[in-house]
């Protein structure tokens, strides 16, 4: 399903025909805009939109505590995330369902990828919200600027920073980043759970408030825009530029340069 086609089902796609609360889980990877996307999702009334609570290190992260206690979770929670990661995500549901009608978090294509959760994620009661960033060239640079960095929101954009760009690690990159993508929409696409969202789109108010009438029944009127981490062309960046430029158009709709 495209998200053009959520348009006017008043939020029926988040509903059993029974009319029961439904379980969401953005499906994605860093440098996506997913940040942004739990915003809006957390604008939502009768939504409790959390961050990537199941992933692996979670537990050991400051997050934990405050979703412990949001949910008020037992000390054994920690060990149930380790240990049964598809059991631990039914407790979040079932203490995240007493307050709110839909409950949802996001995860990125390799956290934990062969766990059995992902199969939970199949399951009617669920809805996967897919979304990607189309230039991988982009999307890598972009990453590139966090990591040396250490700002993972918008920084500053006059900032002078650069980096150096590694060709093949940048060929892994994208093919994982693809692997990815196909991996998602070959396993929950084709449906009327999946909803496939570009990184752009997120920038287009109409179609976000459009998303979340067709999803939740709930018009937001949203604000928030993408922040570019980087004003400037991602190639302007690289310490190696010319190293970069084959590899510039990269996109996942229209082709990698394979050079």
């Amino acid at each position: 399903m495209t998200p053009t086609s959520a348009e006017g089902s008043e939020g029926r796609l988040f509903l059993t025909e029974e009319g029961a609360p439904r379980a969401f889980v953005i499906v994605s990877s860093a440098r996506s805009g997913s940040n942004l996307l739990v915003s809006y999702l957390r604008q939502v009334s009768q939504a409790a939109c959390f961050g990537e609570i199941l992933r692996g290190e979670f537990p050991s992260k400051p997050g934990w505590d405050t979703l412990a206690g949001r949910l008020d979770l037992p000390e054994s929670a920690r060990e149930l995330h380790r240990s049964d990661l598809t059991a631990f995500w039914e407790l979040v549901l079932s203490r995240g369902l007493r307050r709110r009608r839909w409950v949802g978090a996001k995860v990125f294509y390799y956290h934990r990828e062969e766990n059995a959760v992902w199969s939970r994620f199949e399951a009617p009661d669920h809805r996967v919200l897919h979304l990607w960033r189309d230039s991988t060239f982009d999307q890598y640079v972009s990453r590139l600027l966090a990591v040396e960095s250490g700002e993972w929101k918008a920084g500053d954009g006059s900032a002078e920073l650069r980096v150096v760009f590694d060709r093949d690690d940048y060929l892994r990159y994208r093919d994982g980043i693809r692997a990815g993508m196909e991996r998602t929409r070959a396993r929950f696409g084709g449906s009327e759970r999946f909803v496939d969202i570009e990184y752009r789109q997120l920038n287009d108010h109409v179609f976000v408030e459009d998303l979340l009438l067709a999803l939740f029944g709930e018009r937001i009127a949203v604000e928030e825009t993408l922040r570019r981490q980087r004003g400037r062309p991602k190639l302007d960046y690289l310490v190696n530029a010319e190293a970069a430029e084959p590899f510039a158009e990269d996109t996942l709709s229209g082709g990698f340069n394979e050079a």
